[in-house]
C-alpha cells in the first residue's frame, strides 16, 4: 500500500496552510499520505470518507476531523459527482513546539472533547469567511488570530500523553520507508537513485528494492515519479505552467517521461488532463 510524504508550504506570515476546497467528488480523493503538520478538516457541505491510521471515519455537514502529526490518512468518496465544500488547515508542528517543551511527548484528542470541538469549529468557520471575503482589512492578521486560537485550544484542552492515545497498526518495519518517503518528499525535484536511498537507510540496493515494494506496493522508480507527477500537474493547474516547465521543474529528466507517467496513471496526457480538470 502506498504511503506518500507530503511537504507542506505555509501561508505568507502564517504558521499554517489553509486550503479552501469546493469541488466535485472525483477531485476529493487523496492517496494515503502523512506529514509533520497537524491537520484539521471541516466540512461545510457534502460528505467525505476519511481514514486516519486505519480508522474509517465519516465527515458530513459541520463535521470536524483532526489528524495528529505523522498520522497516515486519506480521503475518499463514493459519489464522483457529489459536490463538496470544506476547508483544510495544516498547522506547523515546529511552531507548536515553541510553546510547549513537552510537544514531542503529547498528541491531541480532539474528537472526544465537545467543548474544544465547538471552539475549533468556530475558528474554522471564521477562516472560511476570511478566505471567501477578501474585503476585510488586514485579512491575514484575522486568519493568524484564528490559527493562534486553535493552537491554544489544542494545547490547553486536548493535549494527552501519547501512550494513552490510539496507536495505529502500521508495519513494524516502516521506519526505513518513512525516512525514505520523507527524503523523497523534500528532494523530489533533484536526481534521486535507488542506490542513494539504500545508502540512506543502510541497506543493500537489492534488499531495499524488495523492501520498498513490499511496504509501498510499488517500485521505487514508480513511486518517485508518482510524487513528481502530483506536483507537476498541480503546477500546470495552479500556476499555468507549460508541460515542459512542469516536467523539468519537478524532477522529471525530460518531457517524455512526464507524459508517459501521466498516461500511465490518468490515462491522459498532461494537456488532456488539464483540459479535463478545467471542464469539470
Amino acid at each position: 500500500m502506498k504511503y506518500s510524504y507530503e511537504k507542506v508550504n505555509y501561508e505568507k506570515n502564517i504558521p499554517a496552510k489553509i486550503l479552501m476546497q469546493d469541488k466535485p467528488g472525483w477531485r476529493c480523493r487523496t492517496e494515503l499520505h502523512w506529514h509533520k503538520e497537524l491537520e484539521l478538516i471541516y466540512m461545510i457541505s457534502g460528505h467525505l470518507d476519511v481514514t486516519v491510521n486505519g480508522r474509517k471515519l465519516s465527515l458530513d455537514d459541520d463535521g470536524l476531523i483532526f489528524c495528529n502529526s505523522e498520522d497516515i490518512h486519506t480521503t475518499n468518496i463514493d459519489d464522483d459527482n457529489m459536490h463538496n465544500k470544506y476547508i483544510v488547515v495544516q498547522l506547523s508542528y515546529e511552531y507548536l513546539r515553541e510553546f510547549s517543551d513537552k510537544a514531542d511527548g503529547i498528541s491531541f484528542n480532539v474528537e472526544s472533547n465537545s467543548n474544544a470541538c465547538k471552539k475549533i469549529k468556530e475558528s474554522m468557520g471564521k477562516l472560511v469567511d476570511y478566505c471567501e471575503n477578501s474585503n476585510y482589512r488586514y485579512v491575514d492578521l484575522l486568519k493568524y488570530c484564528e490559527i493562534l486560537k486553535i493552537y491554544h485550544v489544542l494545547l490547553s484542552e486536548c493535549a494527552v500523553n501519547k501512550k494513552n492515545t490510539y496507536i495505529a497498526k502500521t508495519p513494524s518495519n516502516f521506519t526505513y520507508a518513512k525516512r525514505v518517503l520523507e527524503y523523497i518528499g523534500e528532494n523530489y525535484k533533484n536526481e534521486i537513485t535507488l542506490n542513494d536511498m539504500a545508502d540512506l537507510v543502510g541497506l543493500s540496493p537489492a534488499y531495499f528494492s524488495k523492501y520498498f515494494k513490499n511496504i509501498t506496493g510499488t517500485s521505487f522508480t514508480h513511486y518517485l515519479n508518482g510524487i513528481r507527477l502530483d506536483y507537476a500537474v498541480k503546477d500546470m493547474l495552479a500556476r499555468n505552467s507549460s508541460v515542459t516547465e512542469a516536467a523539468l521543474e519537478n524532477g522529471f529528466p525530460n518531457v517524455k517521461s512526464f507524459i508517459t507517467m501521466c498516461k500511465k496513471v490518468y490515462g491522459l496526457t498532461p494537456a488532456q488532463y488539464k483540459k479535463h480538470y478545467e471542464n469539470n
